[in-house]
């Protein structure tokens, strides 16, 4: 009989760890607590219209990378419809100009040139930073023995000719590095590139998905990521495993150091003879075992949080025929809502679905920076929405500055904070990656080893963003395939992708 291994969450990396127990011989069982699969990678229809909960792109999830196996071996390549941009935005400056970066390194080159002549010399080193990093593929989990051994002496060798501009790009912020430009507008354009985390974070965090893009190898999906989930649900269960939903699970059946399954919210116990936690890190580490956080100690702390954003969405009577990505609008009057203070407006709009909004509409979702504890310390339920509503009316009046007529085509209104995020993925403060990428970026993507039993507990263990060195939805994937190899591992038996 096949030993049996209950996982906690239906997010990818729980349903990437369910793929991988089932090829490996394991009987898997994921307990979800919400009614769908995905956790941050979600969809869902408003009168209509289609929003999703992600805004980022897979990397190598095209032929050629690396990373493409981990993506057919889940059922994305087979199961769900993939789009390849070709940019990854215009930035709409104060002064009026539109600068589209473009996923083609020379036109984005020729593109920046052209409206920066005087920027030539610092936008070359940019395109040559982004080109030297064309030949670096994100890591792909190794599976042991000596075809790993091989893997990572050729990885190694591939990425040392780079190692100089890793260093350096992953130490240097997008801050410091748009200090070079004399041009205004040039340093505008650098500082909202990148969508989410700041210009704080650094510059590699913007040069590899660019890099990535290039070689037309960060698809998202077409049909939306409850799409993408679904695809991975899919191959899961035609591996034989099972998905159960409406299953929140309270804590796990622990004795004699050992963990025996799990007890849900309505009391059920379900046995297993392993448990995998691809919940909420905070959740897993303390809640789950029933341990005491050690406030001094905990890695688990708001200020090394990622972005807690505030999503809003909006179903529009505007075909929005001009936009082929991303808009940033840099506001002309900067307003205050969730807590900070906004100087832009990046939209989003699902223009290569036509079945996400009615004919001759469509889809628009704009993530805003925000913080968890002004949410939290709204008084009340009124209070509460009013917020919601003041800040959905902010960001349309904004738009409505670029686009006139916007506010009379709006149809639906679509307001989630960090509260709801929270409510319904069980994220900690509702954060979006887990941790922050920090100065230790080359670091984490080389070399960063996650821990994935918990000291103490025999036979539990943990996969997912949270216990990896940095987040995102392709670091998750990778989790879930690495746990159940550690496990294989444990188990002295040869880790497969195929059953």
């Amino acid at each position: 009989m096949a030993e049996t291994i209950i996982i906690i969450g239906a997010g990818v990396a729980g349903l990437a760890a369910g793929c991988y127990a089932q090829m490996n011989g394991y009987q898997a069982t994921i307990l979800e607590m919400a009614n769908t699969p995905g956790g941050l990678c979600t969809s869902w229809k408003r009168k209509g219209y289609l929003f999703d909960g992600s805004a980022a792109g897979l990397a190598g999830s095209a032929p050629g990378s690396p990373l493409y196996e981990l993506w057919r071996e889940l059922g994305v390549i087979q199961y769900c419809e993939l789009f390849f941009g070709e940019n990854f935005g215009t930035i709409i400056t104060t002064s009026g100009k539109a600068i589209t970066i473009y996923s083609d390194i020379n036109r984005l080159e020729t593109h920046l040139v052209e409206h920066f002549p005087a920027e030539q010399e610092s936008i070359s080193t940019f395109t040559h930073a982004i080109r030297d990093f064309l030949k670096v593929d994100p890591p792909m989990p190794q599976t042991g023995g000596l075809k790993s051994i091989i893997a990572g002496i050729q990885a190694a060798a591939l990425s040392l000719p780079h190692m100089p501009s890793l260093m350096k790009y992953g130490r240097l912020t997008i801050r410091q590095f748009a200090e070079r430009f004399h041009d205004p507008d040039l340093k505008q354009v650098f500082h909202n590139i990148v969508h989410f985390g700041g210009t704080d974070v650094p510059m590699l965090t913007m040069l590899l998905p660019l890099a990535y893009a290039h070689r037309k190898m960060a698809g998202i999906p077409a049909k939306g990521w409850l799409d993408f989930a679904r695809a991975i649900e899919q191959r899961f269960t035609e591996l034989g495993g099972v998905v159960e939903y409406r299953a929140k699970v309270s804590k796990l059946d622990v004795s004699n150091g050992k963990v025996h399954g799990v007890i849900l919210d309505d009391g059920t116990h379900r046995s297993a003879d392993r448990v995998i936690s691809a919940a909420d890190g905070r959740t897993s580490c303390y809640q789950f075992p029933g341990i005491a956080e050690d406030v001094e100690n905990t890695p688990f702390r708001p200020e090394k949080l990622s972005d807690q954003p505030v999503q809003v969405n909006l179903g529009v009577a505007d075909p929005f025929a001009d936009v082929n990505g991303p808009i940033t609008y840099l506001v002309p009057v900067p307003f205050e809502a969730g807590g900070k203070t906004h100087t832009k407006i990046t939209i989003h709009t699902k223009f290569y679905d036509p079945s996400a909004a009615p004919a001759g509409c469509s889809a628009v979702t704009s993530f805003l920076d925000s913080s968890y504890a002004w949410w939290k310390a709204l008084p009340d339920q009124a209070t509460y929405s009013a917020e919601k509503q003041v800040l959905a009316q902010n960001v349309i009046a904004a738009i409505e500055h670029f686009r006139p007529g916007f506010g009379e085509a709006v149809q639906v209104v679509d307001v989630s904070t960090p509260l709801t995020r929270e409510r319904f993925t069980g994220n900690w403060m509702g954060a979006m990656q887990a941790f922050a990428p920090d100065r230790n970026l080359v670091r984490a993507l080389f070399a960063g080893k996650s821990g994935y039993m918990l000291d103490g507990i025999k036979n539990y263990y943990m996969a997912g963003q949270w216990v990896e060195p940095w987040g995102g939805i392709t670091t998750a994937a990778q989790s879930g395939r690495k746990v159940i190899t550690a496990i294989c591992k444990e188990d002295r038996k040869s880790f497969r992708t195929v059953q």
